[in-house]
């Protein structure tokens, strides 16, 4: 019985064997992108605990993104209250960041309405600069349902944008 099993099974092994290498490159390449992707995501949370241990180190009221004049535009001269910088119109944000997301970036942070009037949506504009100071973007984001005296965090995608040019940002009410 087992030379007979022994005999019968060496065929059927070479028979199957053809699409066993196929089968065995596919779980090779499988096994190397799980290796790939838990190294990028080990890398990406390295980055977020250093990127969280600087922001703690910044002072009080500091923005997270550097700031300069832009040439031929007027100064602003922004007020900082509780962390907030004021944007015009009654409108103060805070803790704006720029999140890689794919080959987009998610903008988020925190906006406060000290105007005097409810907004079903308040509109801003939202202009981005390169090191070089030189407009990147120019896009418009509206915030839902942003009453008076109300504190709202919001989010917006920002399509085709490369985080990595992000060096300066102005955020503005629109008129």
């Amino acid at each position: 019985m087992r030379k007979f099993f022994a005999v019968v099974a060496v065929p059927i092994i070479l028979f199957v064997r053809g699409n066993t290498v196929f089968a065995q490159d596919l779980s090779d390449k499988l096994n190397m992108l799980e290796i790939v992707i838990s190294n990028l995501i080990a890398r990406v949370e390295a980055l977020e605990k250093r990127v969280n241990a600087l922001e703690k180190n910044l002072p009080a009221g500091v923005s997270k993104v550097p700031r300069k004049e832009v040439p031929g535009k007027e100064p602003l001269k922004p007020s900082i209250i509780d962390g907030f910088e004021d944007i015009g119109n009654g409108f103060f944000v805070r803790n704006v960041r720029f999140n890689p997301f794919g080959d987009n970036v998610l903008f988020t942070g925190e906006i406060a309405n000290r105007s005097e009037k409810n907004y079903r949506f308040a509109k801003f504009k939202l202009e981005i600069y390169d090191d070089r100071d030189l407009l990147v973007k120019k896009e418009e984001f509206t915030i839902p349902d942003l009453p008076k005296e109300s504190i709202k965090s919001f989010e917006a995608m920002l399509a085709g944008v490369d985080a990595g040019l992000i060096h300066r940002y102005v955020i503005r009410t629109t008129d």
